[in-house]
């Protein structure tokens, strides 16, 4: 039987925690839908691409048993620390890729990311990250993207410097 938020408002904590997890999983992302928000209605140059704040609710959380994943600064560097792809898009779409990795590790997924903040070296692309950006992300997060001179290392161009996202606790 698929749930409404009204159900697991109606239901003691007890209750919602003895759901079965495929039942608790579809709710957190009835939650985590419900939770994105924007300031205004008006029309907004940058509509589809994130929405201005998260609204964590900790009692429906709580109840559905969600667990915070917090993903590491991920980039176009892959896990053995050789950079991937040979192009600025190729960079963007490995350092998604990566990300995307260490999400279904946790459990998660970009549908369940809540907020994300990426570092560019070249501001001049923004165009390309946002056409790569919505490649992966379908859900938008409340999301940061800020130019900076350089990374870690030289030849680095991108870091997802934060990722908050959800899953539901077995």
């Amino acid at each position: 039987m698929p749930y409404t938020l009204d159900d697991l408002d109606a239901m003691t904590i007890n209750e919602a925690q003895g759901l079965p997890f495929a039942d608790r999983d579809a709710i957190l992302d009835l939650i985590i839908a419900d939770g994105r928000k924007r300031s205004t209605p008006d029309i907004s140059h940058r509509v589809g691409l994130y929405h201005d704040y998260f609204d964590e609710d900790l009692t429906r959380m709580l109840k559905v048993k969600a667990v915070r994943v917090l993903c590491r600064g991920t980039t176009e560097s892959g896990f053995d620390g050789v950079i991937v792809g040979d192009t600025d898009e190729e960079h963007y779409r490995a350092a998604f890729r990566h990300l995307e990795t260490t999400l279904k590790a946790a459990g998660s997924s970009y549908d369940r990311v809540v907020t994300m903040m990426v570092f560019l070296t070249n501001m001049d692309n923004w165009p390309m990250l946002n056409e790569v950006y919505k490649e992966f992300v379908h859900n938008q997060p409340c999301r940061a993207v800020i130019g900076t001179t350089g990374l870690a290392e030289k030849p680095l161009m991108i870091e997802i410097v934060e990722c908050l996202a959800y899953r539901v606790s077995p």
